[in-house]
């Protein structure tokens, strides 16, 4: 990685609905400590503005501090200006980060290398190239870890009544008639999503109904 011109490594994988991420799977071993501590502790993640613009484009792409720096003192992000300063300490002054797959986790996963050198004209196709043969290399290495850790967080088995409610919830119908089809009362099944809500980590409903949809076995 040194002989390409970076120093650092970040390799983050995320479960996402929409812009909002659910949980991050981060690597910690790639860079130093005192620069992913904050950035996990922080969850810096949420703001940092290489993964949303690589997110939006699914291109490599070069970033530079000073531009970093530049956003977050015109947006004022509590985050983003943190992250800056993180950077500006352990002089990640410029890198490339490149989105990739995950499609059996149902996750994104961004690989991201930091230089100290300044700029991003020194990163031409010969750089990015070999930026991305370390990437795919280190997501080699990780998926199988990722895929075991995601299996274990994802491994919660619901009760008969709860697995009925989210199955409802799913095909669309509505808490009055989920009681219904059930037999229940409107206050059990409203107590069953909450506790759905909390278990899958999403913030109402819709979300629960989404994410649910999209993991569980038809």
């Amino acid at each position: 990685m040194r002989q390409i011109g970076f120093s650092t490594l970040g390799y983050g994988a995320y479960e996402m609905i929409g812009r909002r991420i659910l949980r991050a799977h981060l690597l910690r071993d790639l860079a130093p400590a005192t620069f992913m501590q904050p950035f996990i502790e922080g969850m810096l993640y949420e703001s940092d503005p290489r993964f949303a613009q690589v997110r939006q484009s699914g291109f490599p792409v070069a970033w530079r501090l000073d531009e970093i720096e530049a956003a977050a003192h015109g947006s004022g992000d509590r985050k983003v200006l943190a992250l800056a300063g993180h950077l500006r300490a352990h002089a990640m002054n410029s890198g490339v980060i490149f989105s990739l797959s995950a499609p059996r986790l149902d996750l994104r996963v961004a690989v991201n290398v930091t230089s100290e050198t300044h700029g991003t004209e020194w990163i031409d196709d010969r750089v990015i190239g070999g930026a991305l043969s370390v990437s795919l290399a280190v997501h080699r290495v990780a998926l199988p870890f990722l895929e075991a850790r995601v299996a274990r967080m994802r491994g919660f088995a619901l009760g008969d009544e709860q697995q009925q409610v989210l199955d409802r919830l799913v095909h669309g119908l509505s808490d009055q008639e989920i009681a219904s089809a059930l037999r229940t009362s409107l206050h059990k099944v409203g107590h069953h999503i909450r506790s759905l809500e909390k278990l899958f980590n999403v913030q109402n409903r819709a979300q629960l109904a989404y994410l649910a949809a999209r993991r569980l076995p038809s």
